[in-house]
């Protein structure tokens, strides 16, 4: 694969960033070694999302993820060379993996432009992994220091101004989720893809099992307090502060007092919110307590889902 992909990489420099087959949706990856901290480089196909680009980590449908995805994971600020505008250039982008509802979306679009993406994945028995390059301003470059509002999108007024009142909006999803009650505020179709946000109310005693995910979760509490265990170490939080849960460390929370505590969660990049609202259980408000004869019934749905949306039950 090295040859192939050296010679590819060859072709696209040669050809102002087009080759026979991949017309100018080729990118190349500038990486570091998660392991090695070698400089490397990578050739991958991409589709343009705005001004971000996607690419999946097929490996042609192999059973492990390629060594260029585990790279970004570790060490997601990267570089590419990329055709823009036409040309050749080098653009400073931000990796970061999708998952739920803007996977799905960007899967759609990868598999709809290229179609052989869709038999990788039927070939292959993990999730490809769909990666959004977005493009970033360094520091100190002249973008940054001399007006680096010029590089900002322009305002997209197909967007509207979410506001959610969770006490007296009838049409808010609320979930029963292993006996604590989420109410849905925002999904990932109302941020553009960036972000959900959970309204949680949890009983004395209530709270999931261990459990860890490749996404950020950060909670604020509203009311009452909760242990968070966190690799082993278990810190209280209560009202007014904030805990930031970083992606893939494990973790649980439990309400160890014997009152209601109520927090917001917020997920990057979002899809729990979309994970809980398949299989949890419908409540009428945001404080009606789940039934417990449903509760091992519907956890029980959550564990076929838990793969699709990154989550892995310890």
């Amino acid at each position: 694969m090295t040859a192939f992909n050296d010679s590819v990489i060859a072709a696209f420099r040669t050809d102002d960033g087009r080759v026979r087959g991949w017309g100018d949706r080729l990118v190349l990856i500038h990486h570091r070694g998660a392991k090695t901290g070698r400089d490397l480089v990578n050739p991958a196909m991409s589709l343009r999302d705005g001004t971000d680009w996607l690419v999946v980590g097929s490996k042609m449908g192999a059973p492990s993820d390629p060594q260029w995805v585990v790279d970004l994971r570790a060490r997601p600020a990267v570089e590419i060379e990329a055709v823009v505008q036409g040309h050749l250039a080098v653009v400073p982008v931000t990796a970061t993996e999708l998952g739920g509802a803007e996977r799905d979306r960007a899967w759609r679009m990868v598999t709809e432009a290229v179609p052989s993406f869709a038999a990788y994945q039927a070939k292959s028995g993990r999730l490809l992994p769909v990666i959004r390059l977005r493009p970033r301003l360094e520091p100190g470059t002249q973008a940054a220091d001399e007006g680096a509002e010029d590089a900002m999108a322009p305002d997209d007024p197909s967007r509207s101004l979410a506001i959610r009142r969770p006490d007296t909006d009838s049409t808010l999803p609320h979930v029963g989720v292993a006996g604590d009650t989420y109410t849905i505020l925002l999904t990932g179709n109302d941020t553009d893809g960036r972000y959900g946000l959970i309204d949680m109310h949890v009983p004395p005693g209530g709270g999931p099992p261990l459990h860890r995910h490749d996404f950020e979760e950060m909670f604020h509490i509203l009311e009452g307090e909760i242990a968070f265990t966190f690799r082993g170490e278990t810190v209280t939080a209560r009202v007014g502060e904030t805990v930031n849960i970083p992606a893939r460390a494990p973790h649980r929370f439990k309400n160890v007092s014997n009152a209601t505590a109520r927090m917001l969660a917020m997920v990057t990049p979002p899809g729990l919110e979309e994970f809980f609202s398949i299989w949890g259980e419908p409540l009428p408000d945001r404080t009606s307590a789940p039934n417990p004869e449903q509760t091992a019934e519907r956890l029980g749905r959550s564990v076929p889902l838990a793969h699709r949306y990154r989550i892995e039950n310890l």
